[in-house]
């Protein structure tokens, strides 16, 4: 399975590093304000792989990281080799992901490597169903939060807040569920064209810093993004 995009230059996607974002094709959410369906997800493109490292030897020195973004990268049969293979290059890794890989998430981090993980926590888990567009068994996302707080890799967690999923109530849920973790994000939902639901909302601002209230109760580090 190759790649479905790149971004040759980014510097909000790696904090303090100049970095290359590569997408990985297909998801197991279908989460409702997800932006990358039909960019992504649902694309017909394809990179080879050769090229991509073909590319990435070229920039060493210029670019200090490879950002593996999605889709979810964990449904890659081969993504574990081909961060080998970009790693050998010199190249920092961080993984985006939704949680749902832990086995393959501990692999990864007990080889080192990985560099950085930033996991979305979509809700509380009772909530994850509407979130996440699908019913599921969502032990699994608790297990890679649990992993991730045994700060073996550094990491964060990021939630997208919409105002139609997120509450006061699921917050404090949300605040349990990673407890004792070390950073939290709260990202502000944009609409784009494309995503699945067109009429979901932002939370605003001032609703939103009374979450990084309630969550600091929970958490050492929580800021807004996009706010």
């Amino acid at each position: 399975m190759d790649f479905a995009g790149i971004d040759k230059f980014s510097l909000l996607d790696y904090d303090e590093m100049i970095s290359i974002v590569l997408f990985a094709p297909g998801c197991n959410f279908r989460c409702p304000f997800c932006h990358n369906i039909e960019a992504v997800v649902d694309s017909k493109e394809r990179i080879p792989f050769d090229e991509i490292m073909e590319y990435l030897s070229s920039r060493k020195g210029v670019i200090d990281a490879v950002v593996i973004s999605g889709g979810e990268p964990t449904l890659m049969p081969e993504l574990k080799d081909r961060i080998i293979k970009i790693k050998e290059l010199g190249y920092k890794i961080k993984l985006d992901t939704n949680g749902t890989n832990p086995r393959l998430l501990k692999e990864l981090i007990n080889e080192k490597l990985i560099d950085y993980v930033a996991m979305d926590v979509k809700n509380s888990i009772e909530k994850y169903p509407l979130t996440t567009g699908i019913h599921g068994n969502f032990d699994v996302v608790v297990e890679s939060i649990n992993l991730l707080k045994e700060g073996k890799v550094d990491y964060e967690f990021r939630t997208t807040l919409v105002d139609e999923f997120h509450s006061e109530k699921t917050i404090k849920d949300m605040g349990e569920l990673v407890k004792g973790a070390k950073k939290l994000y709260l990202q502000k939902y944009v609409y784009r064209e494309g995503v699945i639901a067109k009429s979901l909302h932002p939370v605003e601002e001032i609703k939103a810093k009374s979450f990084v209230e309630i969550l600091k109760n929970f958490v050492n580090k929580v800021e807004l993004r996009g706010y």
